[in-house]
Order: C-alpha cells, then sequence, then structure tokens
C-alpha cells in the first residue's frame, strides 16, 4: 500500500484516469474537487468514494500530491487560490498535467514552500477507465526540480509508465512535435478526406476507406521503427506517379497543393535515410515538388 496521499482538483478525463490508475496502484486517493459536485462525485464513485467537493481548500489540506487537472488557462489561477487560502504545507508536491505550460505555472504554491512538477502523459483521453488501462504503455513528460522529478518517476513507476525528462526552456517546442503527431494527423486525415469527396467519393465513407491504411502506418512505425515504416512512390523513387500528383493537384486548393509539396520534401530525406531512393532520383523528385509557372506563388 502507497502511503502518499492523494488529491485531484479538475474531475475531467485525463484527471480521473491518473488517479483512477493510482488508485488501482495502490494510493489512497482522499479527495476529489471539480467546478461541478456532480463531476467531482462521478469521480469519486470510481475510486470507493473519498470527499467530493467544490471547495479545493478540503481536499488539499491532508494530501501529500495534489493535481491540478484543470484546463490550462486555469491552472495558475487555482493554483493561486489555493495559496491564498493558507492550506500548503512544505513537502506537498502540487503537479499540472499540461504539455504547454512549464511548472512555472505552479509558482504561488512553490513560494509556500511545497515542490513543483508539470507531468504530461503523452496520451489521448477520451474516457477515464480506458484512459486508466492505457496509461500503462503510456510515456510521461515530466519537468520540474530535481525532487519533484524523482517524486515522479516513482508514481509513473508504479503506473508501469515510461518518463522523459524535458527542461522548461524546452517544453514548448515537446509540446509542437505532440501536435504535430496527433493533431496534425487529424488534419491531414482531413485532406486526404477532402481530396476523395473531389471525386464523388462520401466523407464518412472515405474516412472509413482510408483507416485501416492509417492503422497499417501505425502498426508498420510499432514493429519497424523509422525510417522503415515509410512506404509510397517517394520512398521507391516513382517519379512519375509523383508528376501525376503534382497535375492533379492544380486543380485543388493551393493549400493542399503546398501541403502536398512541403510534406514531400520532407518524405525525400526520410526515403534518403531509409536507401529505398538514391540521389538522382531525390533530385528528380526535389524538381518536380518545387513549384514552377504557373505554381510558383505555392510555398514549396
Amino acid at each position: 500500500m502507497m502511503t502518499e496521499r492523494i488529491a485531484l482538483i479538475g474531475a475531467g478525463s485525463a484527471g480521473s484516469a491518473i488517479v483512477l490508475a493510482l488508485h488501482q496502484a495502490g494510493y489512497p486517493i482522499i479527495g476529489v474537487a471539480s467546478r461541478s459536485q456532480a463531476s467531482a462525485q462521478a469521480c469519486a464513485d470510481r475510486i470507493n468514494n473519498p470527499l467530493a467537493t467544490t471547495d479545493v481548500a478540503k481536499v488539499v489540506v491532508n494530501a501529500d500530491i495534489i493535481f491540478i487537472a484543470t484546463p490550462d488557462d486555469q491552472i495558475t489561477t487555482v493554483c493561486q487560490s489555493i495559496a491564498e487560502r493558507g492550506v500548503i504545507r512544505p513537502g506537498q508536491l502540487f503537479i499540472h498535467l499540461s504539455g504547454a505550460l512549464t511548472s512555472n505555472a505552479l509558482e504561488s504554491a512553490r513560494l509556500k514552500g511545497a515542490e513543483t512538477l508539470s507531468l504530461h502523459p503523452i496520451q489521448a483521453f477520451a474516457d477515464p477507465v480506458k484512459g486508466a488501462a492505457l496509461l500503462k504503455t503510456t510515456y510521461f513528460c515530466l519537468e520540474g526540480n530535481t525532487e519533484a522529478v524523482a517524486k515522479a518517476m516513482g508514481l509513473v513507476e508504479s503506473l508501469s509508465g515510461k518518463t522523459l525528462v524535458v527542461p522548461a526552456d524546452k517544453k514548448a517546442l515537446y509540446h509542437a512535435s505532440l501536435c504535430i503527431a496527433s493533431n496534425y494527423l487529424v488534419t491531414l486525415e482531413s485532406v486526404a478526406v477532402s481530396l476523395l469527396e473531389q471525386i464523388g467519393i462520401d466523407r464518412t465513407v472515405g474516412m472509413q476507406a482510408i483507416l485501416p491504411l492509417i492503422q497499417g502506418s501505425v502498426e508498420n512505425l510499432l514493429h519497424t521503427g523509422l525510417p522503415g515504416a515509410l512506404t509510397g512512390p517517394i520512398s521507391r523513387g516513382d517519379t512519375d506517379t509523383i508528376a501525376h500528383h503534382v497535375d492533379s493537384l492544380r486543380e485543388m486548393p493551393a493549400a493542399y497543393q503546398a501541403l502536398y509539396r512541403m510534406l514531400g520534401h520532407e518524405t525525400i530525406q526520410l526515403a534518403l535515410e531509409k536507401g529505398g531512393l538514391d540521389n538522382e532520383e531525390a533530385e528528380q523528385i526535389q524538381l518536380l515538388l518545387t513549384p514552377q509557372p504557373p505554381d510558383e506563388c505555392l510555398i514549396s
């Protein structure tokens, strides 16, 4: 049985998933505070009904580890409101879950003697129960002082997760990477489906048609890694196919053309690294992807 007492502030999917997983790992969860009593109680119901309240001070006062799992723009304000209530004591560990913000968002707790940490699970949470199960294979980004990071490593180890330690001045770059990997993946699939719509394929049908392709690419990444997972015409030096792509996209919005060209340039470098493309083919593809009249206004 773990001895550190845990409190949660903000009973959304991410926070609820983490405290549920910690509860299952043996940590005592002593309280859940949320903006509404109903959401606090819904979370508490999953973890043997600790205190559920809308009063953050009530769950902080007896806790050793406090998770602030509110939206990013509320983290600093919530922490300041706790500090003003006089319930923070030296040795407590305050943790927020933002991927974008550093531990500096918890400065008001640090000034009261608490240790502060940014702990960001590299995972998408739609449901607390499923999210808790997913945490067993998740990487967690840690950023904070040495003592806080050491304590957090223990938490992550108890969840069978893995850790990445990121310096505060690189946190924004870290988060940009994740946005490209996750959010922009969805954007790319939206563009792909939009192109299928141009040839008369219903958007819903188009999405269903490409999902197995996406899943196959993810499986390739999982089992083969980079650059081995790369497939497609650039990876095999198929200049004729790429030329046809460029021609067909001239009828599409300029942003779609520019996106194809920019991603193509990056893919050339990956294909060269993989070894399926020689330098002469790479130069030919570079030329095909570089806007020529009347396309010179496009980003290359």
